[in-house]
């Protein structure tokens, strides 16, 4: 089993932005934010697995849980308790896979079975478990 925390306000993942360059050729890019996200992301899962002692990837049936710890907005009253608004929690998520695609698994094809939540904390972060199907 692989469990890690990524400290940091959790990014969603934005779509890739189109641009042409002044000779004519068109060129995708991530923005910003989100690259940063992903490269936290991927920083903190290198350590864990070295940390592990892990060659490589996992492959093969993977089980994912992942929790996203949101700041409460100053606007929403303490009586609720669900962060119910932005961001989603698809696009969470989907950071979270295309940044360990490689790293902690071989592709994110390899999870099937996942569970993702959002809750409210003073400390924004995401906690990642990680662990293979055992049959």
């Amino acid at each position: 089993m692989i469990h890690f925390t990524v400290y940091g306000h959790p990014v969603p993942k934005a779509r890739a932005r189109v641009v042409r360059t002044k000779n004519g050729k068109t060129v995708s890019y991530t923005p910003g934010r989100t690259a940063d996200w992903e490269n936290s992301i991927r920083a903190q899962a290198l350590a864990c697995r070295q940390e592990k002692l892990l060659n490589g990837p996992l492959d093969g049936p993977l089980v994912v849980a992942m929790t996203f710890y949101l700041l409460r907005p100053k606007s929403r009253p303490k009586r609720e308790k669900w962060p119910d608004r932005r961001p989603d929690l698809d696009n969470l998520v989907k950071s979270v896979k295309d940044a360990l695609n490689g790293i902690i698994w071989t592709d994110d094809a390899r999870i099937v079975d996942m569970r993702a939540r959002k809750r409210y904390d003073s400390q924004p972060r995401v906690e990642i478990v990680v662990r293979k199907v055992v049959e």
